[in-house]
C-alpha cells in the first residue's frame, strides 16, 4: 500500500500574533523558529507516521541538498526519489501568521516551486495520489494522468487563488476525493457557481472540515458529520488540516468505513494543534487508535 502526495515542500515560520496589523503599521513577533512543512510534505510524513508507505512528487532548492529536512524524510522512510533539484532557486518558504481566534495569513515564497512547469506528468504506481498545494497547471495533468488508475485526491489549499474557474472545474473533474475547509469551499463555491449537489455529481467524496466545530463528509448518498477530537491543548493551528488529509486517507487505504476515515482524521488533527510546527507532533496509529478509544469511539471496517 502507498499514498503519494504531490505539492510542496517548504520551510515553515510560524508566528502566533493578537492580531494582524493594520497597513502601513507594525506588530512585535516574540520569536521566530523554522519548521518543516509544505502541504504535501506535511502529508506524505503524517502518512508515514501512522504506517502507511508514502512517497513525495515536488520541486525544491538548491538549499535542501543535505540539509536537515531532506536526512529526516530519508530517515523516515518517506520516498524523495522524484524530487526535482533547483540549481538556481531556494527551496519553497512561508510566513504563516495566526491571530488569538486562528485565523490565519500566509506569505508564500513560490521559489524552486516555478520549475513544475519543467517536470513531465506521469502516471504513478499509487494506491491514492493526493493532490496538494502546487502548480495548477501540473496538478491538473498529474490528476488526468492518474485518474482511473489510482484513487485521485485533491486539496488546493491556501493555493485556490491560483486556480481560475476553468482550471478548478478541470482538476475536479479528475479528482475522486476534495478536502477544503469551511472557507475555501465558500471560496469555490462562489468561483464555480455550484452549489453543494453540484460537487457531489463528480466526486466520490467531498469533506468540508469547520476547525474545532468538526468536519462533514459528502456522498451521493449521505452526510456524515464527524465531531472534533479535544486535544490535550491547543498552541497552534498550523498543519491540522494537513494532518486531517494523512489520517483520511490512511484510514480508508486501510479498509476503514467513512465514518471511522473521518474521526481517525480528526484525531490525528487533535496531535498537531497541540505544539508549534506542522510535523512536530504527527502521532503514531497506535496513538491515534488510543486517543479515539478514549473518547469512547470504536472503529469499523468498511463492508
Amino acid at each position: 500500500m502507498k499514498i503519494t502526495c504531490v505539492g510542496h515542500i517548504a520551510l515553515d515560520y510560524i508566528f502566533n500574533v493578537e492580531k494582524f496589523p493594520e497597513p502601513n503599521t507594525s506588530i512585535q513577533i516574540p520569536s521566530a523558529k523554522l519548521y518543516h512543512g509544505g502541504a504535501a510534505a506535511n502529508t506524505a510524513v503524517g502518512i508515514k507516521k501512522l504506517g502507511v508507505d508514502s512517497e513525495l512528487i515536488s520541486c525544491v532548492g538548491y538549499d535542501f541538498k543535505n540539509s536537515k529536512y531532506e536526512k529526516y524524510l530519508k530517515t523516515l522512510g518517506v520516498n524523495i526519489a522524484h524530487l526535482f533539484y533547483s540549481d538556481e532557486e531556494e527551496t519553497p518558504k512561508a510566513w504563516i501568521f495566526t491571530d488569538k481566534d486562528n485565523n490565519q495569513i500566509t506569505f508564500f515564497l513560490w521559489g524552486a516551486a516555478k520549475h513544475y512547469r519543467d517536470i513531465k506528468p506521469f502516471e504513478l504506481k499509487s494506491n491514492i495520489v493526493h493532490i496538494a498545494t502546487g502548480d495548477p497547471k501540473f496538478n491538473i495533468e498529474m490528476a488526468k494522468k492518474n485518474y482511473n488508475k489510482s484513487i485521485v485526491s485533491f486539496d488546493p489549499g491556501q493555493d485556490l487563488p491560483l486556480y481560475n474557474k476553468e482550471d478548478l472545474e478541470e482538476v475536479i473533474k479528475y479528482s475522486n476525493f476534495l478536502f477544503m475547509n469551511k472557507h475555501e469551499f465558500e471560496r469555490a463555491k462562489n468561483l464555480l457557481n455550484y452549489n453543494l449537489e453540484d460537487f457531489i455529481k463528480n466526486l466520490d467524496i467531498l469533506v468540508v472540515t469547520k476547525g474545532s466545530k468538526g468536519s462533514v463528509i459528502y456522498t451521493k448518498d449521505e452526510k456524515i458529520e464527524i465531531p472534533a477530537i479535544k486535544p490535550k491543548k491547543v498552541v497552534d493551528p498550523t498543519g491540522a488540516g494537513d494532518a486531517y488529509r494523512a489520517g483520511f486517507l490512511t484510514g480508508y487505504l486501510k479498509g476503514y468505513d467513512l465514518k471511522s476515515c473521518g474521526l481517525i482524521a480528526s484525531a490525528t488533527a487533535s496531535f498537531v494543534v497541540e505544539e508549534k510546527g506542522c510535523q512536530t507532533n504527527l502521532p503514531t496509529w497506535e496513538e491515534v487508535v488510543e486517543r479515539l478509544r478514549k473518547e469512547g469511539y470504536e472503529l469499523k471496517v468498511r463492508d
